[in-house]
């Protein structure tokens, strides 16, 4: 495999891959080629005898592969009971741990009158900006649930000052 230039090893793995590739050295595109061989149940060499019409142009990627199927068989499956299951496409609800900071922030935005992010930091003693993330990571993000923002002004004519203003966060009820 060393008599071949990068640009050519490139080929034929964009041609394995179907899609462009171009690993950053040579010797990163002759593993991929070795995976890639292995997979198919061929040694390096056996794969790369075949790749004198792809890199002369006178086959496609696609004509290139399926001349290698038909050429030679694929490894062996996986035996039935090796076979991995497969995923389930049903979401599992995530358990809320009593207790923690995270069900306590909860319970204070399921309030009616919710909380502001100073009462949310005062009462789990964390930082104001580590609220703020926690609530758009975790509760929103990586909870999926719903909370809703009211922005009350306190200062300034007709109360649309910054200074003494706040937010008010609330979860929406399930």
């Amino acid at each position: 495999m060393t008599d071949l230039s990068k640009a050519q090893l490139n080929t034929i793995l964009s041609a394995l891959d179907d899609q462009p590739r171009n690993p950053n050295t040579k010797d990163a595109a002759s593993r991929a080629i070795g995976r890639h061989a292995e997979r198919l149940g061929l040694s390096v060499d056996d794969l790369l005898a075949t790749t004198a019409g792809l890199l002369d142009g006178r086959l496609s990627a696609q004509a290139w592969r399926a001349e290698i199927s038909e050429r030679h068989e694929p490894a062996e499956a996986l035996p039935d009971d090796a076979a991995p299951e497969p995923a389930s496409d049903e979401l599992r609800p995530r358990r809320q741990r009593e207790g923690t900071k995270q069900a306590q922030m909860i319970a204070m935005l399921k309030r009616p009158e919710g909380a502001t992010v100073e009462q949310l930091a005062e009462a789990l003693n964390w930082a104001r900006h580590t609220v703020r993330g926690s609530m758009a990571g975790t509760l929103k993000k990586k909870l999926g649930l719903t909370i809703t923002t009211e922005r009350v002004r306190c200062v300034g004519p007709n109360h649309e000052g910054a200074r003494g203003s706040y937010t008010v966060y609330r979860l929406l009820a399930d």
